[in-house]
């Protein structure tokens, strides 16, 4: 084959890539590894919901669309970075998403880290103490114990929520509480104002210091961080 022939090959071949991605409609996508996600979506409107249920939402969410697959501690952050991407890719799109997609990308990732540190480590935790420790990680509270009474409303969680929102970036909660104005509490208070809106562009390329200081905190909020196994398991990190 001469050089001629190579390079239209090439562009044959790269042609054909282009026209089968162009076909891959995200809802396509989703459809086929998100459903967990896409269900958590599909009511997204203005139905009224608390705190605790669309916390545990989103967790089995995480958990439908990503059973454990004996991932190693190098696949954590393969993982955590492949899942950012697609997700930033399927939450630019229309739809129950519109409005707050970055913001349910964003709290989804961080979550399916989260499930991903602790199937890792052997850590056989409810759906509940997953959204516990979320909460932990989010600086809705500080202590793991008072979370776990939230999830279980005493006192209910969108106090504590609401108290951090005002404090953390000036705004009220809504008094009629949806997935919208959740998904967007809950993706005020997680991090500084400056760091969240840098999150915003994180869901959909340069996620890979962000991806890594998502797992680093996931670690030491499940009290991973310093083990022996974890020791060993920086050396081989690439």
């Amino acid at each position: 084959m001469g050089l001629l022939d190579n390079f239209e090959a090439k562009v044959t071949r790269a042609s054909e890539s282009a026209r089968k991605l162009a076909e891959s409609s995200p809802g396509q996508l989703a459809g086929e590894s998100l459903r967990g996600l896409r269900a958590m979506a599909a009511e997204l409107g203005e139905k009224p919901l608390s705190a605790e249920a669309f916390l545990l939402t989103l967790v089995r969410a995480v958990r439908e669309d990503d059973p454990d697959e004996g991932r190693r501690a190098r696949d954590v952050y393969v993982a955590a970075r492949k899942r950012r991407r697609r997700l930033g890719v399927l939450s630019l799109g229309a739809g129950p998403l519109a409005g707050v997609a970055n913001q349910i990308a964003d709290l989804y990732c961080e979550t399916a880290t989260v499930c991903d540190v602790a199937t890792l480590h052997g850590l056989d935790l409810s759906d509940e103490e997953i959204a516990a420790h979320m909460l932990v990680l989010w600086k809705v509270t500080g202590d793991r114990e008072e979370a776990l009474c939230l999830m279980q409303g005493k006192p209910p969680l969108a106090e504590a929520l609401g108290l951090r929102l005002r404090d953390q970036a000036g705004e009220q909660l809504p008094d009629q509480l949806t997935k919208a104005s959740l998904a967007k509490a809950f993706w005020e208070v997680r991090a500084t104002v400056g760091d969240a809106r840098k999150a915003a562009v994180g869901t959909v390329v340069f996620t890979g210091h962000r991806t890594k200081k998502v797992i680093e905190k996931a670690e030491i909020q499940l009290g991973v961080r310093n083990s022996l196994w974890h020791r060993q398991q920086l050396r081989r990190r690439v």
